[in-house]
């Protein structure tokens, strides 16, 4: 099965995590050399050379992968090194926003939290 890195709207109590029907909870990690960045509703991850992002990673049916990269259409499936709690480090795609984005919206935080307005 592959191995996916969700770090925004597929999360746990996230509303796209639904989506993730017959994925197996791995655990959770964090990827060096990205960041995060707020387009209101969701997070987008880009590469930044200083950046590290929080998510959880899962085991994927394969059969799932064509409707996530549907749902993910504005970001493209990468291969990253996820560094587990555990000290493990794990290859898994992760979804990467396609397009720059400005500097102005990176967040600060590593982890993405969905604002109590949305």
């Amino acid at each position: 099965m592959p191995i996916l890195f969700v770090y925004g709207t597929l999360r746990r109590g996230q509303p796209l995590h639904g989506l993730l029907r017959g994925a197996s909870l791995m655990g959770e990690g964090w990827v060096e050399g990205f960041a995060l960045y707020d387009l209101g509703d969701y997070p987008a991850a880009r590469p930044w050379e200083k950046g590290r992002i929080w998510g959880e990673l899962y085991a994927v049916p394969e059969e799932l992968l064509p409707l996530l990269d549907q749902v993910e259409d504005e970001y493209r499936r990468e291969t990253v090194l996820v560094e587990c709690s555990s000290g493990a480090k794990i290859p898994a795609q992760m979804y990467v926003y396609r397009d720059p984005l400005p500097e102005s919206q990176r967040l600060l935080s590593e982890r993405w939290e969905r604002s109590s307005s949305s």
